[in-house]
């Protein structure tokens, strides 16, 4: 039972490894960027910097996903995103204790705090030109 239990652990990871493997390097490059913030700003442990990045991770993958499917339909872009959002905090905040829900609150209403769009603006200008 040992054997299967470590063997199906072991194919979750290579499939998990595999999925990351396969999101741009643009994205990687942001998923690292704002959970290192992030992570420095709320005074993360390391288990909670795994726990971040995996849904930093997923915030910007879907993100990008919505950002693509709704080029053409701003509002609905937006609200997507804005829903992506939601779910992103209610998740994230699940792991916070009382400190760094404060902290963190004070992160959101920092105007410079979402790195993740800002470098994806960044990275669609330098693309553009």
């Amino acid at each position: 039972m040992k054997k299967f239990l470590l063997s199906l652990l072991f194919i979750l990871i290579l499939a998990y490894s595999a999925e990351a493997q396969q999101i741009s390097e643009s994205a990687e490059k942001r998923v690292a960027l704002i959970t290192r913030v992030m992570a420095a700003e709320l005074g993360l442990n390391e288990s909670e910097y795994i726990r971040l990045k995996a849904f930093n991770r997923e915030r910007i993958v879907k993100g990008d996903q919505i950002s693509e499917f709704y080029a053409n339909n701003p509002e609905m872009k937006t609200k997507k995103l804005l829903e992506l959002e939601a779910n992103f905090d209610k998740k994230f905040k699940t792991m916070l204790n009382p400190t760094q829900l404060a902290a963190y609150a004070a992160y959101k209403h920092d105007p410079t705090s979402d790195l993740a769009l800002e470098e994806k603006a960044k990275t669609a200008t330098n693309n553009q030109k």
